[in-house]
């Protein structure tokens, strides 16, 4: 299976945008030059070993789903809500606005999965958004 690089962008903004995290924090989390963050979220050319070295600074971002767009954005969480390595906060909770922010940015990403010729499971995603609706009712 190929690796895009600007389907990766696209996912990672996805991912940062879900975290509500702006530049600033993305620079004092991951130690990383700005050009280079700006590169990989832009989709732009940048190394693997870049990708990775920022990548280890999310421990509850699945890298599968990352890099090719399969299963879930988020590792498996446990019956306490702890990240299955143990980190917890693996997704901020109770946030109708962001909510409604992820679903328009599954409809962006799943446009873009199709326009590529990506069979993402973007379904999958979207029924987990739908999940988490019910079970954190609004107001």
């Amino acid at each position: 299976m190929a690796i895009d690089i600007q389907q990766i962008g696209k996912r990672f903004r996805f991912y940062t945008s879900i975290k509500e995290l702006e530049m600033p924090q993305l620079l004092e989390m991951t130690g990383s030059d700005e050009s280079v963050l700006s590169n990989i979220l832009s989709g732009k050319n940048y190394l693997l070993d870049e990708l990775v070295a920022i990548v280890k600074n999310f421990p509850d971002l699945n890298t599968q789903w990352l890099i090719y767009g399969e299963g879930s954005m988020f590792k498996p969480m446990d019956e306490n809500g702890t990240c299955k390595d143990n980190h917890k906060g693996c997704l901020k909770k109770d946030k109708a606005a962001y909510l409604k922010q992820m679903q328009n940015m599954l409809i962006e990403l799943d446009a873009a999965e199709v326009a590529k010729g990506h069979h993402a499971d973007v379904d999958a995603l979207k029924a987990k958004l739908d999940e988490y609706k019910a079970s954190h009712p609004q107001g």
